[in-house]
């Protein structure tokens, strides 16, 4: 895939208060910002405006656009701090989570979804959400709240942020328990 725009760095910092605005209201449906970013899938944004030079990435498909647009290192799964899953079906086992005393070397995850409000219900609970949540999210694979569930041990990790394609945005700490929906 090729992209023909790369993000300035008032757009990085629009994403990235996007970022932060989704992992803090984890399962509301937010967006991230309007860029016009021809050819890079909406996942793909919020890597771009996290990566550094020295930030390991993982991406399963348009590393030519990370490595072209960032120069960030492209790695293997364990060795990743951020990555961009464009393939939801490949799964979120093999990424760094962290430990008990390290909970800061998790990584952070951009998964791409077919969308919210369709598909398979998700009951939402944790800090930052008031009380219950219930989410419907649709393209995620058929196991996904038992995969989540057996790689994220509380503060280990990863944190998840689900992207829809249209930009629609949704955040799931690892400290938002999630099951499944009725």
């Amino acid at each position: 895939m090729t992209a023909t725009a790369s993000l300035s760095p008032k757009q990085a910092q629009l994403v990235f208060r996007a970022v932060l605005d989704a992992l803090a209201r984890p399962g509301e449906v937010l967006g991230l910002p309007s860029i016009a970013a021809p050819g890079v899938p909406a996942a793909l944004l919020p890597v771009l405006a996290l990566v550094d030079l020295d930030t390991p990435v993982h991406v399963d498909d348009c590393a030519d656009v990370v490595r072209t647009q960032t120069s960030a290192p492209i790695v293997d799964r364990p060795a990743a701090r951020l990555a961009a899953l464009l393939k939801p079906l490949d799964g979120l086992a093999g990424f760094s989570v962290g430990s008990a005393t390290a909970p800061e070397d998790a990584a952070l995850i951009s998964l791409a979804v077919e969308g919210f409000g369709g598909g398979r219900p998700l009951r939402l609970a944790g800090p930052g959400v008031p009380g219950r949540r219930e989410l419907r999210v649709a393209g995620l694979p058929a196991d996904f709240v038992a995969r989540r569930r057996d790689l994220i041990s509380f503060p280990a990790g990863f944190d998840l942020l689900l992207v829809g394609p249209g930009g629609e945005l949704v955040g799931l700490p690892r400290s938002t328990r999630v099951e499944e929906g009725a």
